[in-house]
Order: structure tokens, then C-alpha cells, then sequence
């Protein structure tokens, strides 16, 4: 049963970041109300974040999974990992943002990017919840 539970899983994962992708292009490529016809596709850089989102984490279990490191050293390591990957969630927020206040895209494709960055953002951190758990978990499991 917990094998169903794990496939459930990384198939919710996949149609999230799915769903996530979708709501991004659909913002950049569908005509707003008052764009004047034109399809702006600035908000596509926000895949530049989703990139760079996981890199910290994964840096930091990879080294605190060296064990060379104090356990002070190891929480201050994912301490700062942490912060840097808020800090481009945040920005991957921000950039819409910023992007229709000065008026480059319209307001409904920033809101319809924001949708995009809530899923695939939690897609992200759900998979790290997902495999940081105590328990072993090994593709060999399927």
C-alpha cells in the first residue's frame, strides 16, 4: 500500500508542476484587454527561478550528507541554503510584479504567473518534504 501512496504522490507532483507550467504560458501568450494586440512574453523568464529554486537545498543535503561537518556547521549550512531559496521565490513572485507595474504586461498575466508560481513553487518543496523524510526511500522501491 505505501508503494500506491508513493506513485500517488509523485503523480500529483508531476500533474502540479503540470498545471503550473500551463497557467504560465497560457499568461504570456493569451490577449489581454488593453495590451493593443500584443503578446508579451517577458513573464517567461520566471523559469530562470523555477531553475535555480531547488539548487541550495540540494547543495545542502548533499554536503550534510557527507558527515565532514559538525552538526552547528550542517544547521547553519541549511539555515543559509534556506534563505537563498526564499530569496528567489521571492523574486520569482517579484518579477511579475515589478514587470506589470511598469506596465510591460498586463495585470491578469502577472496574476495568471503568480498561479504558475504557486504551483510549481510547492511542487518544488513538496518534493523536498517528500525525500528528506528518515525513512530510506530508493527508486528500487517501484
Amino acid at each position: 500500500m505505501e508503494r500506491n501512496k508513493t506513485i500517488g504522490l509523485l503523480i500529483a507532483m508531476a500533474l502540479a508542476a503540470s498545471f503550473g507550467i500551463v497557467l504560465l504560458f497560457l499568461g504570456c501568450a493569451l490577449h489581454f484587454p488593453g495590451n493593443d494586440n500584443v503578446i508579451n512574453w517577458w513573464g517567461i523568464f520566471v523559469l530562470v527561478f523555477y531553475l535555480l529554486s531547488p539548487i541550495p537545498l540540494a547543495i545542502a543535503r548533499r554536503v550534510s550528507a557527507s558527515e565532514t561537518l559538525s552538526s552547528e556547521s550542517i544547521n547553519l549550512l541549511y539555515e543559509i541554503c534556506y534563505f537563498v531559496s526564499a530569496s528567489i521565490v521571492v523574486a520569482g513572485f517579484g518579477l511579475p510584479t515589478v514587470l506589470a507595474r511598469k506596465e510591460v504586461i498586463q495585470g491578469g498575466a502577472a496574476g495568471m504567473i503568480a498561479g504558475a508560481n504557486i504551483f510549481v513553487f510547492g511542487t518544488v518543496y513538496s518534493f523536498f518534504v517528500f525525500f528528506t523524510r528518515d525513512e530510506e526511500w530508493e527508486w528500487t522501491n517501484f
